[in-house]
């Protein structure tokens, strides 16, 4: 793969606007230590994106602006937004976490935006899911809600080398199964990436779906 740049922008809090400066978006979304900021950095090829040992600690919106060589694809950003699920700090947290991604998805939209509507262009979205385990209840119901709101998906299942690369193929078809059980039309259900940060496994796959979003703006 040819050099990226990669840089870390800002970081947004509840209520804040997300200064897109007119670019593409792409969201990541997960749930506490599935390994975003992992992913961000192999995507780069750098570290731009901080990884934390403890899970549910991120309370902020997180952007970083990603240009690539290729001529057919413009600079865009990845938005990590703060993981779904476990939040230290209880219940109070959760809801915290919550609102923030609330306040993101209200300023999103698919497509092009009108000119002067400060709205995200939101190109899709990245599930991130940990390929260990499949059909966990806080996934599925992400992916519902995204399907709902019809912005596209890619469901990116990380830490594949953590497994044996049989067990790793039953993993994938597990969750395959998983998403065909949740309350998604066939039609919606999204494409399934298995990936390690460690090792870069298939992350040329998922430049090329990444690709792909960018282009249907």
């Amino acid at each position: 793969m040819k050099p990226l740049a990669g840089k870390f922008v800002t970081s947004v809090s509840e209520g804040g606007v997300v200064p897109t400066e007119g670019l593409p978006v792409v969201a990541l979304v997960g749930r506490s230590n599935v390994g975003k900021s992992s992913l961000i950095n192999t995507l780069v090829r750098k570290r731009i994106a901080r990884s934390g040992g403890k899970p549910g600690t991120t309370r902020l919106i997180n952007l970083y602006r990603i240009a690539t060589p290729s001529n057919d694809v413009r600079p865009f950003l990845l938005v990590d937004l703060p993981g779904y699920g476990y939040a230290r700090g209880g219940t109070k947290a959760r809801e915290s976490f919550q609102a923030l991604t609330d306040s993101f998805f209200r300023q999103a939209t698919v497509g092009i935006p009108g000119p002067a509507t400060g709205q995200i262009q939101l190109a899709g979205v990245l599930l991130v899911v940990d390929v260990r385990h499949p059909g966990l209840e806080s996934d599925k119901e992400a992916l519902t809600w995204i399907s709902r709101q019809r912005y596209p998906v890619i469901v990116v299942a990380t830490k594949a080398d953590r497994i044996s690369r049989s067990r790793r193929t039953k993993m994938a078809e597990r969750h395959l199964e998983a998403l065909h059980k949740s309350d998604v039309s066939d039609s919606q259900l999204p494409l399934l990436v298995t990936v390690s940060t460690e090792t870069g496994e298939n992350m040329s796959l998922l430049w090329k779906e990444l690709k792909r979003l960018l282009r249907l703006l």
